[in-house]
């Protein structure tokens, strides 16, 4: 189990990581479907919900549900694993832009940043940015940010480890339940 157990676990960590940023505090809340291609772990498809900077992303693996939630401004991460009743806490170095952030100025603490231009992704115009991290580990990454979520709407990432495609569909603009960004009750914590 300890193998799948990992492979969820990178594969979380690798979605958190590609999930740029989250909208501000007081920006918009929508749930989408997620469809993510990844070299490694293959395509899977799950749901997002984003309550501004509160993010719960739901991915049906290989190894089974797999879950990731971010409180709030919260410090730790969860990633959960539903069949197992299991959940581990990792750092959340996730970047966060508040509303009155230039995001160019917020990605260039990252790297290097070039915008490349505009793009419509689901009817959303976005601002497409490609990225060259200044830790190389993280490779480069083009990002699809949405003027009116704040948020990637599609990213594209290529590095040492993998290479990940993440596009959001069938986006619904509307309150998202704020019981969904809370660690569920009963499960056991493990770590690797």
């Amino acid at each position: 189990m300890l193998s799948g157990v990992k492979r969820v676990f990178l594969t979380a960590f690798i979605v958190v990581m590609i999930s740029v940023m989250a909208c501000g505090a007081n920006a918009a809340e929508f749930k989408a479907d997620m469809t993510m291609g990844s070299d490694t772990a293959g395509e899977m498809t799950g749901r997002v919900f984003v309550k501004g900077n509160a993010l719960r992303q739901e991915l049906d693996t290989a190894a089974g549900p797999q879950v990731t939630i971010i409180e709030q401004n919260a410090k730790v991460m969860y990633v959960i694993l539903p069949g197992q009743k299991m959940y581990m806490e990792i750092q959340n170095n996730q970047i966060t832009l508040d509303e009155d952030e230039n995001i160019e100025a917020k990605l260039a603490e990252e790297g290097t940043v070039t915008k490349k231009g505009t793009e419509d992704i689901e009817g959303y115009t976005c601002d497409v940015y490609h990225i060259v991290y200044n830790d190389s580990s993280y490779g480069e990454s083009t990002v699809w940010i949405s003027k009116d979520l704040n948020y990637p709407l599609k990213v594209y990432m290529e590095s040492p480890q993998d290479t990940v495609t993440i596009l959001y569909t069938n986006i619904e603009e509307n309150n998202v339940d704020p019981a969904l960004f809370k660690l569920p009750s009963g499960y056991t914590k493990f770590s690797m």
